[in-house]
């Protein structure tokens, strides 16, 4: 005997998820969840209204569908409708479609008008994308020079889903940048911000490269193509009872076992130029394994259950306020010069800089091809930010949160380097892992370390959110060595573990991911080293010396201070958060370079009054 259990959400769009229970199940635990979808013009429609979702991508019934989406913004969203009234200055070139066959290189000389974006994968080729360069511009920007049906698949679909909404020009990167002139490169990468920020709407193809098509089916069955439900789904025969009625109808649910939709695992949201083009856009039409329209009112899919719950940095709320905040910025006009604070103010400027942490959190999980484009392929976002905080960034770390931004972390306490310097090692753009900031100093935290001085050198300054050619910075906060070379091995495990415990409890992992970690432990007797195919040993170890840094201290409340009392020399056990540094070789000594940061640290000092009187002045670089 089956006993099924349906819960309906209620808001903008309703979605049905049923519970299946058995006799045999544990606990109360269901057997599986299944997924309900009904047909509109079916009589079950009234009570699930959930549709599958769509198989025909990008084609007429899908384009009618993003026509909806597009009226409904533009009809009735506040915040989207703020720049509709005025027809933005073009970007410096456009692909203009011509005709059904052919389109051309345009160059706007400041026009204004209305324009899409296109937001794609290159590939690992980047040939692949016909790149404009230095020699074939010229001929690109006469009449029919671009044969649609001759270019790569993503941009040439982009062509026709333009041409669709009734748009004739669009931005794709790959032929509006000269891609071999550095002078344009530079130019048009200090800009591209604006032109996703200012476009009508970008055009988001998310296939693993340029030449892939994606209007297309997808999902069908193979042996029935005209068939045009998704293949996994299993039709039920149902009546339907209206519960103030005394009567009924037969109807038709489609069921299928849950399969959680991760909007990270879209080929083109694995892309860290991406992050930044779907954080600016003003309205985004997306093509992957399904058909989703973000604007700054609504997310919505082209069918099937509409439940963003699964992502690990909250990529669509972020992507939401960080769009609100800018169309307030844009439309108060209010734009001052920027603020030298030296720490953070109110609760609201501590939020900005948290929306930022999860930028950064979602940025540095992305893939992308080229080392040194860590800082550019997210400057355009800095920008904005800028614009934002009226603070002063510092190679992705920004000057009035500096203490906080410095206390960013990883899963492993092992990260990597690229070969060729990138960035200052107190920057997370210096490595390439994920990025984390948890278990922040609290508000009421205090702060043990002073920033003296801080600086960042912009490779170039057409691009000065981009990469940078140098970064320093000095602090005097409390510090004290513990020289690990010194000791029995025992004692320095001891010590490691101290500081690296917290390791084992990183987030950004999925849970399926930290279960399976989990039984791989179990099942080696709880033995966390790291072994090769060769049995070496590969835990990571911290360097032979190293100098701890404290930036933020709680005192425990168990010893407070007195009424009136200075915790700093009344109070014996504190929480402290800090950096780990191991000293360089360099004139004059005191230069360090960070290893790994710490949270929440349990400190006890036999002498509170001297507790943090050790303070040193220090470079890290």
């Amino acid at each position: 005997m089956l006993t099924v259990s349906g819960v309906q959400e209620s808001g903008e769009a309703q979605t049905f998820t049923s519970f299946i229970y058995s006799p045999q199940s544990a606990q109360g635990n269901p057997e599986c969840v299944l997924e309900l979808y009904t047909l509109p013009s079916d009589a079950a429609h009234e009570i699930m209204p959930t549709r599958p979702l769509a198989t025909s991508r990008g084609k007429d019934e899908n384009i009618e569908v993003t026509k909806a989406w597009l009226e409904e913004c533009q009809s009735h969203h506040a915040f989207c409708r703020r720049n509709e009234d005025t027809l933005t200055q073009l970007p410096a070139r456009l692909i203009e479609i011509s005709d059904d066959e052919t389109a051309q290189l345009v160059e706007t000389s400041d026009q204004v008008g209305r324009y899409v974006a296109l937001s794609y994968c290159w590939g690992e080729n980047p040939e692949e994308n016909r790149i404009t360069t230095v020699q074939n511009i010229q001929m690109r920007l006469l009449a029919g020079s671009l044969p649609r049906d001759e270019l790569p698949g993503a941009i040439r679909d982009g062509l026709a889903v333009a041409e669709q909404l009734g748009i004739k020009y669009i931005w794709v990167d790959a032929f509006c940048i000269i891609q071999d002139d550095q002078d344009d490169k530079n130019e048009e990468l200090s800009k591209m911000g604006q032109y996703y920020k200012n476009s009508y709407l970008t055009i988001a193809a998310s296939t693993p490269r340029c030449t892939t098509g994606f209007i297309d089916t997808i999902g069908r069955c193979e042996k029935h193509p005209k068939n045009l439900l998704p293949r996994d789904l299993v039709p039920l025969h149902v009546f339907c009872i209206a519960q103030d009625k005394d009567e009924g109808h037969s109807g038709r649910v489609y069921a299928r076992e849950e399969n959680p939709y991760q909007l990270s695992m879209e080929p083109l949201n694995r892309r860290a130029w991406a992050l930044q083009e779907s954080l600016l856009s003003p309205r985004v039409l997306f093509f992957g394994s399904r058909t989703i329209w973000f604007c700054r009112h609504m997310t919505h899919s082209d069918g099937g259950i509409e439940d963003w719950s699964f992502e690990e940095n909250e990529l669509e709320r972020t992507r939401r306020e960080f769009q609100i905040e800018l169309s307030k910025l844009d439309k108060s006009g209010s734009d001052d010069q920027l603020s030298t604070t030296t720490e953070s103010g109110a609760d609201g400027s501590r939020g900005m800089y948290n929306m930022w942490h999860r930028i950064v959190g979602t940025y540095s999980q992305r893939s992308m091809s080229r080392p040194e484009d860590k800082l550019p392929a997210i400057s355009a976002v800095a920008a904005e930010f800028a614009r934002l905080s009226k603070d002063e960034y510092l190679a992705g770390l920004w000057r009035s949160n500096l203490a906080r931004d410095l206390l960013w972390t990883t899963p492993d306490p092992a990260t990597h380097r690229p070969e060729t310097w990138r960035a200052p090692t107190w920057s997370w753009a210096s490595i390439d892992d994920p990025i984390l900031y948890e278990k922040p100093p609290p508000a009421d935290a205090i702060l043990l370390a002073k920033i003296e001085e801080v600086g960042t050198t912009p490779r170039t300054m057409t691009v000065p959110f981009g990469e940078v050619a140098r970064g320093s910075l000095r602090m005097t906060a409390p510090c004290f060595n513990q020289d690990l070379g010194k000791v029995d091995d025992d004692a320095r495990d001891k010590t490691s573990r101290m500081w690296l415990d917290g390791f084992k409890w990183k987030g950004g992992k999925t849970e399926r991911a930290m279960l399976l970690e989990a039984l791989r432990k179990h099942a080696r007797g709880g033995i966390d080293k790291k072994e090769d195919g060769d049995g070496e040993d590969k835990t990571y170890r911290l360097p032979d010396l190293v100098t701890v840094v404290a930036l933020y201290g709680v005192p425990d409340q168990i010893d407070g201070a007195g009424a009136g009392g200075d915790p700093l020399t009344e109070v014996k056990h504190w929480r402290v958060w800090g950096l780990i540094l191991k000293p360089v070789d360099a004139p004059g000594g005191k230069v360090y370079e960070r290893v790994i940061s710490f949270s929440r640290m349990p400190l006890r000092f036999t002498d509170p009054a001297k507790a943090f009187d050790e303070r040193r002045t220090i470079d890290i670089i």
